[in-house]
């Protein structure tokens, strides 16, 4: 009888177990899918993008991206993503096309960035003005004229059409990742268990 109840005591212990799983994994799950974020490395960024941002790898600029990374549990179920607008652009890839304008325009310097985000692009050009700049627009880019005598223009903006982010996935488990989430599973399931 004593071996029978062991058995029925391990099987309620075990269910215990899994019910709690997904809480217990959801952190492994949000760091592995972070560390996605952190190890790509191509499609490389493009000149203009490495001007703007710096050396730093495709997916990570502010960290905004990889600190959106949250999960939740929905029943045995654990679930994790992101709600910022732009990550399913970053993991599929696309074309970004202007919707109200003829051009996008982006800034062609880190300078003008920190600017626009203040500001945003008509108010930082606003503020040039204001401070005796020239702005002038071309096809393919903006330019300012600083107030003093002699200075050339200065490239503000590239302006174009559409842009085409290549596809850097990132929301995703790599065979290793699953490989650690299922020893992780059954260490939490089967550790010490009768």
């Amino acid at each position: 009888m004593k071996p029978l109840l062991e058995f029925v005591e391990a099987v309620r212990e075990f269910g215990e177990r899994a019910k709690e799983l997904p809480e217990e994994i959801k952190p492994f799950l949000i760091r592995e899918i972070q560390k996605n974020i952190d190890s790509v490395k191509e499609p490389r960024n493009s000149p203009l993008t490495l001007k703007v941002k710096g050396r730093k790898p495709p997916l990570r600029d502010k960290g905004h991206l990889r600190a959106s990374i949250a999960g939740k549990v929905e029943g045995l179920k654990v679930i994790a993503g992101t709600n910022l607008r732009y990550a399913p652009i970053q993991h599929f890839g696309g074309t970004i096309t202007p919707k109200r304008a003829k051009s996008l325009v982006i800034p062609a310097s880190r300078k003008v960035r920190r600017e626009v985000e203040t500001l945003g692009v008509r108010g930082y050009l606003e503020k040039l003005e204001k401070a005796g700049w020239k702005i002038v627009f071309r096809k393919r880019v903006i330019l300012g004229i600083p107030p003093t005598k002699g200075p050339k223009p200065r490239l503000l903006f590239v302006r174009k059409e559409k842009v085409t982010i290549p596809a850097r996935p990132f929301m995703h488990l790599t065979e290793e990742q699953l490989k650690e989430l299922q020893e992780l599973a059954e260490k939490i399931l089967f550790e010490d268990l009768g």
